[in-house]
């Protein structure tokens, strides 16, 4: 009916498929998550997050999307995060 809608665009934090890539990154150096620590693991995830982490929104920009990008979140974002952890560890 030709409402107004607002896109608000945003990517998840992919756990599991980050810290996939990530172990699998650390295995070609030959080192291991456990072998390197929780802060170090936690470290080189926001690392990998910030040099891939784009991807998704470069391709959905690329194609046109009208987004309001000044908007876009990720999940795990200062503002963001106390609503993702409650939500999911509650």
């Amino acid at each position: 009916k030709g409402r107004p809608t607002l896109w608000l665009p945003g990517t998840d934090h992919a756990g599991i498929a980050t810290q996939l890539q990530v172990e699998k990154t650390l295995a070609a150096e030959g080192r291991s998550r456990q072998e390197i620590g929780r802060e170090a693991f936690v470290d080189r995830v926001w690392q990998w997050k910030m040099e891939k982490g784009g991807y998704i929104s470069k391709q959905i920009r690329r194609l046109g999307a009208s987004c309001d990008w000044s908007r876009e979140r990720f999940t795990m974002d200062e503002k963001l995060c106390d609503a993702v952890m409650a939500t999911f560890t509650t």
